[in-house]
């Protein structure tokens, strides 16, 4: 059969009576996905609705001939005749590769995703360091996807519907909005350090660490404590208090050591190792830096869990 340039073989959702294959020309396949289409070329010797006549399931593509094309049709029913004539395992076995190969593609789509995270966080650190603006119109950010990492506009929808739930952007009808201008680059930069150095940023603290700047936090708040723009500081025996509540009582100057030698907490006297929790009289910090820091540990985890 003969379709012309511009002519439609089938729209996405019909119901597939034949299997289709393309001797000569070139077709394209859109898919609706969110605002946008995924498109999928089919060339000379591609089969097109093999899945939807094996499972019985509607057209995933809405396909266009960009050229002239010749095609052969199979109908269903006759396929399905030279099936009963194999062994009873064989159609059993194409449904279970069919079924298969959907799983892969599910797959292969995440990962996909999980690797075009660290483009789009990229674009949004750069937009913010160039702009200063908090906002990027959508159309942009797919357009440059696209550009930058090969990511269709429906994928960057998908990443930017993860980050929003995660609440570290909003998005508003064709504006997104980030809501914390300093995560966005320290997500970026935790990510980038996985990748090249194929361990976990030193910024993602284990849990003890997190319950030690919690507790810093909770005493800050709770007492009324100035909060200065470079380090705010609390008085020790406030904080081994609010530990109390907080830890359980169990702060020590082992739990306490780490932040103090990674230089996010401080005390006065200086820590040294012979320091103890008796000599401390004071413990600061850069509290909007530990809240940054809390927050990114929050997302971390979550973020991985959301991707896969």
């Amino acid at each position: 059969m003969l379709v012309r340039e511009g002519e439609y073989l089938f729209l996405e959702g019909d119901k597939a009576s034949s299997l289709v294959i393309v001797k000569s020309g070139m077709l394209v396949g859109t898919s609706k996905q969110f605002r946008r289409s995924r498109f999928q070329n089919f060339g000379p010797g591609s089969l097109i609705g093999e899945f939807s006549i094996l499972e019985s399931s509607p057209r995933e593509f809405t396909v266009r001939a960009v050229e002239n094309s010749e095609v052969l049709f199979i109908e269903q029913k006759d396929l399905m005749r030279e099936l009963e004539h194999k062994p009873g395992w064989f159609r059993s076995t194409l449904t279970f590769l069919a079924s298969h190969c959907h799983l892969a593609e599910e797959t292969s789509k995440k990962m996909r995703i999980v690797q075009a995270l660290p483009s789009l966080l990229f674009l949004f650190k750069n937009h913010l360091e160039t702009s200063g603006s908090d906002n990027i119109t959508l159309a942009a950010l797919q357009q440059k996807m696209l550009v930058l990492d090969n990511v269709d506009y429906s994928d960057t929808e998908k990443l930017l519907q993860i980050l929003e739930g995660l609440e570290l952007l909003r998005i508003e009808g064709d504006t997104v909005r980030v809501s914390n201008l300093q995560i966005v680059p320290m997500l970026y930069e935790a990510l980038r350090f996985r990748a090249i150095n194929k361990q976990v940023s030193p910024e993602i603290l284990p849990i003890t660490d997190q319950f030690v700047l919690t507790t810093f936090v909770k005493a800050v708040r709770e007492n009324g404590i100035p909060i200065r723009s470079a380090r705010t500081t609390v008085s020790a025996p406030l904080f081994i208090a609010q530990a109390k509540k907080t830890m359980f009582g169990s702060l020590t100057m082992r739990t306490l050591a780490p932040l103090l030698q990674s230089g996010v907490l401080s005390t006065e006297p200086a820590y040294s190792e012979a320091t103890t929790l008796e000599t401390i009289e004071s413990i600061s910090g850069d509290f909007e830096h530990i809240l940054d820091l809390l927050e990114l540990n929050r997302i971390f985890p979550l973020l991985d869990k959301k991707l896969v």
